[in-house]
């Protein structure tokens, strides 16, 4: 029997559904059936956000039963997973949820210039490249790396205070908003480069399965576009098991730490709808190696 991508996407989505009614539980159920204490509109409407918030946790549990299922398979991560299979509009008793889970390390990951408080050079490059490609001046990268890594002395060997004029944060950062503390760094910056890279609580490298063909051709400036087409199809066909598999397709060095094949930091969206509520969940999730995933931030807003 010949199996195409057609059924094996069916199937994938017949499965995905299955683990989110499971992670639904008898709590869902409880919530369902609260009985209401009258006929007020703000009544109904607490009634509605209760359940639709009920089924943001069921939403929450579903993505983690997921992750935990395929860390079970095995390390390595891409697009052919059950993760990354979309949850089709599923109807539960009032409403109905849908989401996907994405892989943050698919993009850059701006910590990543200064990997444990140290300058990495491979990394800064590549960042000026995706900063001009956003349209975002390159020299900024040099003040961003300087904010992230743990010393006080920029690369030109000033102190960091006679160069900016006042002390810099020398951590991570937390989130995006964090950029604005970066000397220089603009709002219309920071919009610009939320759609090119990410910020995650730590440095991490790009994961070589998940990663554009963009990415993956900013990051090896050298090769030709026949061989980035070439190692392209290569992981269409079977995904690269490590970052030395990408390094061979492409035929260069691999740079310092930027690659590997594994991801430790996914993104959940989902839309939850229940009769006259509807909300909009967004999780992060981190899985560390060797540990069960857990949520590390969640925002519910009106959909």
């Amino acid at each position: 029997m010949i199996v195409t991508r057609t059924h094996r996407s069916a199937r994938g989505a017949a499965l995905v559904v299955a683990m989110l009614l499971t992670a639904l539980g008898a709590a869902v159920a409880v919530q369902m059936i609260v009985p209401l204490s009258g006929w007020l509109e703000r009544e109904y409407r607490a009634r509605d956000t209760q359940a639709s918030y009920t089924l943001a946790d069921a939403s929450a549990a579903w993505a983690l039963t997921v992750l935990a299922a395929d860390a079970r398979l095995g390390p390595v991560d891409h697009y052919g997973e059950l993760w990354a299979t979309p949850l089709p509009a599923t109807p539960v008793e009032g409403g109905s949820i849908e989401g996907r889970i994405t892989d943050l390390q698919a993009r850059f990951n701006l910590n990543s210039v200064a990997p444990r408080g140290v300058r990495s050079a491979p990394n800064i490059a590549l960042a000026r490249t995706l900063f001009a490609q956003a349209g975002v001046p390159v020299g900024l990268v040099d003040a961003l790396a300087d904010s992230i890594d743990r010393d006080e002395i920029s690369d030109d060997g000033q102190s960091e205070r006679q160069r900016y004029g006042r002390n810099l944060r020398n951590a991570p950062l937390r989130r995006f908003a964090d950029l604005l503390d970066v000397p220089g760094i603009t709002e219309a910056h920071v919009s610009a480069l939320m759609a090119a890279v990410t910020v995650l609580p730590e440095a991490t490298p790009i994961n070589a399965n998940t990663a554009a063909p963009a990415l993956i051709a900013a990051a090896f400036p050298g090769a030709t576009r026949e061989t980035l087409d070439r190692a392209i199809a290569r992981r269409a066909q079977q995904p690269f098991a490590s970052a030395g598999d990408l390094a061979a397709a492409i035929g260069q060095p691999l740079p310092d730490s930027m690659f590997s094949a594994n991801t430790q930091y996914f993104a959940v969206d989902a839309t939850i709808r229940f009769e006259r509520a509807a909300h909009r969940v967004q999780l992060q999730i981190a899985r560390p190696p060797n540990a069960r995933p857990i949520v590390i931030s969640r925002l519910i807003s009106n959909a």
